[in-house]
């Protein structure tokens, strides 16, 4: 018999989910609450996929522009703190988790919306920096705030202990999205 390309793909992951299905059997009940999890997620992740939520804000709040947008500008506006005229487009990028194209073309979409301005880099004028405009930051503050309210409705009928606990195991879980997945 001959092998083919696909077989020695095909043979590692039947191994692996083999040794993950016997790894799942012995503990039944943790599986059976991560496959609630896992299904939640997939729920979470295709909402916000389709950026449910921050259409909904941005709808409400009468602008009409692409939500990619708003994420530049939290981009720019997390990291500019510390250094307000360094945000470069590579810093968007990463923050963004995007290549580098892919926020070019973002970032030029804000400045043409007028919500990001260019500048001369502090420490280099032939190289640019982006700073929010008083528009982006009224948007970023508006957004937030906004989604905020929303997502505290969502929580009305929520304890204060349940949604103290949820934010903390929410944000203990996020780790996994960290590289290595560790805290």
């Amino acid at each position: 018999m001959t092998n083919t390309p696909d077989d020695e793909p095909r043979r590692r992951i039947d191994r692996v989910a083999a040794e993950s299905l016997e790894r799942l059997e012995r503990e039944p009940a943790r599986a059976g609450d991560i496959e609630r999890i896992d299904s939640a997620l997939g729920r979470i992740r295709r909402s916000m996929a389709r950026q449910s939520l921050g259409r909904r804000v941005l709808s409400d709040l009468g602008v009409d522009i692409d939500p990619g947008l708003v994420e530049v500008l939290h981009a720019i506006a997390g990291n500019g703190a510390e250094a307000p005229d360094a945000v470069s487009i590579g810093l968007v990028a990463q923050e963004m988790g995007v290549d580098p194209s892919q926020a070019s073309r973002l970032v030029r979409e804000a400045v043409s919306a007028g919500l990001v301005a260019k500048v001369a880099a502090p420490d280099d004028a032939r190289r640019s920096a982006l700073k929010l405009t008083e528009l982006g930051a009224s948007l970023v503050t508006g957004t937030r705030n906004y989604k905020h309210v929303l997502l505290l409705e969502h929580f009305h009928d929520w304890s204060e202990r349940d949604l103290e606990d949820f934010a903390r195991l929410l944000g203990r879980f996020s780790s996994i999205a960290r590289p290595g997945g560790r805290n």
